[in-house]
């Protein structure tokens, strides 16, 4: 992987953690579905709109299976968007693909404060808003 896909593959996966859980369900579905377009139809595709059902309360769970599919929504739910963990494998992204450890900790430090702040705005020593220059 080059410097260019390593970011791409950041930009990505901050973007994905910031679907909620529904969202990046439906979004796998979709992806799934697209490929069965152009492919034999995928037997993951089935479970995973069958969970999608499940979890929406469309269905009422059936099997021990179930019971876990809905556990395992609910923590997915509660969890975080963003980790420790998840920031120390994407900075070992970073530094796979050539990045200088510092460099991989100065790129993560930045979209970590960017998070923190999504308007792209502060507040001065007078609490007005002030647009941040890049």
């Amino acid at each position: 992987m080059n410097r260019d896909s390593a970011l791409d593959l950041l930009a990505f996966a901050v973007g994905y953690r910031l679907m909620t859980p529904d969202e990046r369900r439906a979004l796998r579905i979709y992806a799934l579905f697209e490929l069965g377009e152009k492919a034999p139809a995928s037997p993951e595709l089935a479970v995973l709109w069958d969970e999608d059902r499940l979890i929406r309360g469309e269905r009422e769970p059936a099997s021990l299976y179930d019971r876990w599919v809905l556990m395992k929504a609910r923590d997915e739910a509660e969890r975080p968007a963003f980790d420790e963990q998840f920031w120390r494998l994407r900075r070992s992204d970073l530094e796979g693909a050539g990045f200088e450890p510092r460099e991989a900790r100065d790129v993560i430090a930045s979209v970590r404060a960017s998070l923190s702040n999504p308007t792209g705005t502060e507040g001065d020593d007078n609490g007005n808003l002030e647009q941040q220059t890049a």
